[in-house]
């Protein structure tokens, strides 16, 4: 009976121990940064005009444009406060590098030039930096120890800051997007840091369209971005 006494304060000790930053996930207010890894593309629809060549293209004709991913990323701030036991609102301002095609087969030539390119295919890159300024709204699952799962979603404003080239010979799009974003995370509870590993969707709502005056930009109707991010946040 006295061995069970003495023994229930030195196990609760060594739980209490196993259990990193404690009372971590109820803080009001948290602070931390995160890097990440993006993939991203462009969403497209097709022109009037552009359906119109394929038309009246003979068969032996390879029109097409198709968009093709590109790698990037990102380096953002984190600033969270607690709305209830559940839901916190993170802001999450940052940069990002994306870079993004589209390849063009077909009655196309080459920027600067009058004649098709030698395998018949343009590649027309966008490589940007942008400055973000997510808004997004956290729901924690009950805390496991050192683990505890996530939701987070909301949206995204950015606006394109660098890189992009001016050149009506060349395809132009939007400066500013708008997108909505959703995802999954494990928070992981180390004793100095809090580390959490995330993926999430952005899904551009703006058409990123601009009414340029050439064959890349007069083959497309609207055009949006999709984004698949890998952040590491570290608070």
């Amino acid at each position: 009976m006295v061995l069970a006494t003495v023994a229930q304060p030195t196990f609760a000790q060594r739980t209490i121990k196993g259990e990193n930053l404690q009372g971590y996930e109820s803080r009001q207010f948290r602070w931390g940064f995160s890097l990440a890894m993006n993939t991203s593309w462009y969403q497209l629809e097709h022109s009037n005009s552009y359906v119109d060549r394929l038309k009246t293209a003979d068969l032996s004709d390879d029109i097409s444009m198709n968009a093709k991913m590109g790698i990037g990323f990102n380096v953002n701030f984190i600033g969270s406060y607690r709305l209830s036991p559940d839901f916190l609102i993170r802001l999450q301002p940052g940069v990002g590098y994306y870079s993004r095609s589209i390849e063009y087969k077909g009655d196309v030539t080459a920027p600067g030039t009058t004649e098709p390119s030698e395998d018949g295919a343009v590649l027309q890159e966008i490589n940007t930096f942008a400055g973000e300024f997510p808004v997004l709204l956290k729901y924690e699952s009950l805390r496991r120890k050192n683990t505890q799962m996530y939701f987070i979603a909301g949206v995204k404003p950015s606006v394109v800051v660098g890189g992009q080239k001016k050149d009506n010979e060349i395809l132009q799009v939007g400066t500013t997007d708008f997108s909505v974003d959703f995802g999954v995370g494990l928070d992981m509870f180390y004793p100095f840091f809090k580390f959490a590993p995330e993926l999430r969707f952005s899904r551009g709502i703006t058409n990123l369209h601009k009414p340029v005056d050439n064959n890349f930009n007069n083959s497309i109707q609207r055009m949006s971005s999709n984004t698949i991010t890998l952040y590491l946040n570290f608070e």
